[in-house]
């Protein structure tokens, strides 16, 4: 397989979760309806996405470590944050912990990224852009998607070139073993 550029590594959000996000997406921005409802562990923030010149056996081996190593994640969502001085709204993880450690253990695994600007702050997109009425921004705000979730595989999401579309070019279960 070859890598296309930009390729985010990606953990999926499950069902109910996923349909709640999507019909917040609905209700406040057109530019996601098609896009992956995930926490992007590397790509968007911290760690960029992965090189596409970047040997595909390599990569995947590294990504097959990375993935016997680490748990299942159990998971819930924080409060809505908007990234300042953008339309950008997101959800936060109510622990981010497990999340930054999966980042780190990707930052140590040996994979090549491209270079990103932004610090690493996980979270699940709402919005990314338009204008807003006072009133939906404070509705978001006052958005809470209640309850735990596990998170039990990591994938590689890129965009497809001719359709434009981003979706799925791998994946693999978690596998690792709880810690404590």
């Amino acid at each position: 397989m070859n890598l296309r550029n930009p390729t985010y590594i990606c953990l999926d959000i499950p069902d109910p979760f996923r349909e709640k996000v999507r019909e917040i997406r609905e209700a406040f921005c057109d530019r996601l309806t098609n896009f992956p409802i995930e926490i992007t562990i590397a790509g968007s923030s911290g760690l960029g996405a992965l090189s596409g010149d970047a040997d595909w056996e390599s990569v995947e081996t590294k990504l097959l470590s990375v993935c016997s190593k680490t748990a299942p994640i159990v998971a819930r969502f924080g409060g809505v944050v908007r990234f300042p001085g953008t339309d950008t709204f997101v959800l936060s993880l109510g622990d981010p912990m497990p999340f930054v450690s999966l980042h780190e253990q990707l930052k140590y695994a040996g994979l090549p990224f491209e270079p990103n600007a932004f610090p690493f702050f996980p979270h699940c997109s709402l919005r990314m852009s338009g204008d807003l009425s006072p009133a939906d921004i404070s509705r978001l705000f006052s958005l809470r998607i209640e309850g735990e979730f596990e998170i039990e595989l990591l994938a590689l999401q890129a965009r497809d070139e001719k359709t434009g579309l981003v979706g799925r070019v791998w994946e693999h279960q978690l596998t690792g073993r709880p810690s404590g």
